[in-house]
């Protein structure tokens, strides 16, 4: 499930860093798409994704 959405693939990783800090597995989806075209990553965003049961805990590591 996308727990947050982030405008380039450098701050998705960036949340995936910290989530997998955590102990919270981590997806970035969507960062090829923004490598290949970055200005697709725009309007589609990158995404990170986590297991639904990470969900809420992942919500809270992340914040606002």
């Amino acid at each position: 499930m996308t727990v947050a959405s982030f405008p380039d693939v450098e701050l998705a990783q960036l949340a995936q860093e910290r989530l997998e800090l955590e102990g919270i597995r981590a997806f970035v989806i969507g960062a090829q798409t923004a490598g290949v075209m970055p200005y697709l990553a725009g309007s589609t965003g990158v995404d990170v994704q986590v297991e639904p049961k990470d969900l809420e805990r992942a919500r809270e590591v992340l914040g606002p």
